[in-house]
């Protein structure tokens, strides 16, 4: 095969998983705003408003929990300036494809060092996986989660280049990510470090004066989010929501107990990051190095691990309070891929000649098979995901009886592009199913309504059904409406995960059969309500309504304290 040949068998190769993360985000993603989404519509009528540039960048770099999302509104105002109105489902475009630049990072740092192009293969394979789906589904989190992994990356990476305009760069990129996440200050400490260890005197001034300025400006009026709970826990359990950090991309093998799993592998990579930490601080301090880059790579490595370590420091000292179980959640689990592509490095430079070739093939294959079991896994998440994205929406938008969406006439309103959800072909449904208590194609539709047990206690109600099969993905599957004689509410059915691994992986059956779902009372007004069904089948929607048999009392609801 000719050199050119190969190297587009690689190049398509390499574009396989980054093509198959972009379908399956296509496939799910939505323009709807989600929790923290709603705080950048406020931000762009407060800049919008504003009296003067003064205003202006007060509004840009105001606090917002303990972060100062300066570049993610930057992102949202530069979509609404060129659009128009602001886009949720392209403010997540532009944070997934963020992640494209630590691949080309690493293949800078694998050509740097010698290696041939078939040496970056297993890196998209592993990075770009369904495990992010919270972020990738979720447009403010997509653009800071992201974005601040890949800004404090390249920053590290340009802080130890030979090249001076490249070092001017880091000092940007270092700006970009404080001002990305809270996390992204690590990188000032963690570069002043480095740059005392390359040794680069004046280079180390100029950071240290640089990220004196931009800590001047990130604690100015700084305070304490409210949102986090108070610090109180064992020594144990930070221990193990650390490990659990580190650890968390193994949640997607087919075993069992994936949480002892992730623990396990957590420590595992824990002692991996410190061999390494300790291996390269000794060849920095002997500087005995075979060429130029050899040392950059060493320098960029140890600081990419520090930031992942002290990101789990952080992580977990502020996080550990709400559960261990959160800290495997998806948006913290690109740190612990990150940690595993920084260990390839290390696998892989030092190997020589013809060994090479066999090491990164067995390497591709597991990295594939990683990539299925992540997409196999949680599948589920993004399903769910969007059911709950979706419901929540309807119930914002239809507060009424007669299911005229809510005209939201603030400037806010207007400033935010509006997109058709598949659920507003239901809507002349609900109205027929009210009056007569069914409409469309209800083939079925009472014997799964038979089969589902719903149990009311004083807080919520409790929706069980084991016998449900449907393996349809996206919107199809079972909903719930609730209907008073002032609105409708709309909650979704979850599934859970197939643990059966012959039908998961020869049958492509996702979901375990049955189905499940808790509303609690705190979210619904008191009063009266009919519960009904409605089966969404790929096109076919049929609608089963109830009587007037579920009495819903007044509970006191939790309210968390924000500062935005």
């Amino acid at each position: 095969m000719s050199k050119r040949a190969a190297q587009l068998l690689i190049s398509l190769t390499l574009l396989i998983p980054v093509g198959i993360y972009f379908w399956v985000w296509d496939y799910y993603a939505l323009n709807i705003p989600k929790w923290d989404d709603h705080a950048l519509k406020a931000f762009l009528v407060e800049y919008l408003d504003a009296p003067g540039w003064t205003e202006k960048w007060q509004a840009i770099f105001r606090q917002h929990n303990e972060h100062r999302i300066t570049v993610t509104r930057l992102v949202a105002l530069f979509d609404y300036s060129l659009f128009g109105q602001l886009n949720f489902r392209r403010l997540m475009f532009y944070g997934n494809l963020s992640m494209l630049g630590i691949i080309a990072l690493w293949w800078v740092l694998l050509h740097q060092n010698r290696k041939p192009f078939y040496a970056l293969i297993p890196i998209p394979f592993i990075w770009l996986t369904l495990s992010h789906y919270e972020n990738m589904y979720w447009g403010m989190a997509a653009v800071q989660n992201f974005g601040v992994v890949v800004l404090s990356v390249w920053a590290l990476y340009c802080c130890v280049s030979r090249t001076r305009s490249v070092f001017l760069l880091a000092l940007v990129l270092a700006a970009l990510a404080c001002f990305t996440s809270g996390n992204g200050l690590l990188v000032l400490p963690i570069g002043a470090l480095l740059l005392f260890l390359a040794p680069r005197w004046r280079r180390l001034i100029a950071w240290l004066l640089a990220s004196g300025t931009y800590c001047f400006v990130y604690f100015h009026d700084f305070a304490r989010s409210p949102a986090n709970p108070d610090n109180t826990f064992g020594f144990g359990s930070f221990i193990k929501g650390y490990l659990y950090f580190l650890g968390s991309f193994a949640e997607s093998f087919p075993i069992n107990n994936h949480i002892q799993f992730c623990l396990i592998l957590g420590a595992i990579l824990f002692l991996v990051a410190v061999s390494i930490v300790s291996t390269t601080l000794f060849r920095l301090v002997r500087n005995r190095y075979e060429y130029d880059f050899a040392r950059i790579t060493d320098l960029f490595c140890l600081g990419v691990l520090l930031f992942i370590l002290g990101t789990a420091l952080i992580v977990v000292y502020s996080r550990v309070g709400f559960g261990l179980e959160g800290l495997l959640t998806s948006r913290y689990k690109i740190y612990s891929f990150l940690l595993l592509i920084v260990t390839y490095l290390f696998v892989v430079i030092p190997i020589r000649g013809s060994f090479l070739s066999p090491y990164v093939s067995g390497i591709v294959f597991l990295n594939a098979l990683y990539s299925i079991f992540s997409y196999h896994y949680h599948l589920v998440d993004a399903y769910n995901w969007r059911k709950f994205q979706t419901t929540q929406h309807f119930n914002w938008t239809y507060p009424n009886r007669t299911l005229a969406p809510l005209a939201d006439t603030t400037k806010a309103g207007s400033l935010v592009q509006h997109s058709s959800i598949f659920y507003e072909r239901w809507l002349p449904l609900l109205k027929v199913a009210s009056l007569q208590s069914f409409a469309g194609q209800t083939a079925g539709l009472t014997e799964l309504s038979q089969a589902t047990k719903v149990q009311i206690d004083t807080t919520s109600i409790k929706i069980r059904n084991t016998s449900y099969k449907s393996q349809l993905l996206q919107d199809s599957g079972v909903y719930f409406v609730l209907r008073s004689a002032r609105r409708y509410y709309l909650y979704p059915a979850y599934r859970q995960r197939n643990t059966n691994r012959k039908q998961l992986f020869l049958k492509q059956a996702y979901f375990a059969p049955g189905f499940y779902s808790d509303i609690p009372f705190a979210e619904l007004d008191p009063g009266n309500y009919a519960l009904g069904f409605v089966w969404q089948h790929g096109e076919r929607v049929g609608i089963l309504m109830g009587k007037d048999s579920i009495q819903v009392r007044s509970v006191n609801k939790k309210t968390i304290q924000t500062n935005w």
